[in-house]
């Protein structure tokens, strides 16, 4: 099964970044692509990705049920990337409501006041979290032996993308505050 959900890690970042990039410049005022088609595949992977997750954490829950330990101290990294996954829900949840709109001739969308501003933050924020503390458990279950390496190339990939993101959002915003 852990085998199952790196694939669909690697299905879910590839169609993110694609996403991410498209939107960002659409956001921005360019005309891009559409991230309409990147966001339902990246959509699948996510909801494929967060059941197998869930079906994972219950099985951990029911093993330290079991044992009657549960390490809590010792694996915080582990409930970590487990809470910060779960967390992403609720932001990503907020982004598919605020962005499920077009118009006909340009994107626009309802008003995008300072609290969509700051939901569309936090995403980004719980995203980055998620991301950077799964980054090494992906890289082995991958099989890749300078973890360190490839490490440092995705969090830097990853932060490019994001502050892009988060760029673009603020862009997005003050041009709906400049009408």
């Amino acid at each position: 099964m852990r085998r199952i959900n790196l694939l669909f890690v690697i299905g879910m970042l590839l169609s993110f970044l694609a996403h991410s990039i498209i939107g960002g410049i659409r956001l921005s005022g360019a005309e891009a692509g559409s991230p309409e088609v990147w966001a339902w595949i990246c959509l699948s992977f996510v909801s494929l990705h967060t059941v197998t997750g869930a079906i994972l954490t219950v099985k951990t829950l029911v093993a330290i049920r079991r044992s009657g330990k549960g390490y809590f101290k010792e694996n915080k990294l582990f409930w970590t990337r487990r809470i910060s996954g779960f967390a992403l829900l609720i932001p990503l949840l907020m982004h598919l409501l605020i962005f499920s709109g077009t118009g006909d001739e340009a994107y626009r969308l309802v008003f995008f006041h300072s609290g969509r501003l700051i939901s569309q933050l936090l995403l980004i924020a719980v995203l980055a979290l998620h991301v950077l503390t799964n980054v090494r458990t992906t890289l082995i279950g991958l099989g890749v032996r300078s973890r360190r390496l490839f490490s440092a190339d995705i969090c830097f990939v990853l932060s490019v993308v994001l502050l892009l993101c988060c760029c673009a959002f603020c862009i997005y915003y003050l041009r709906w505050m400049s009408y």
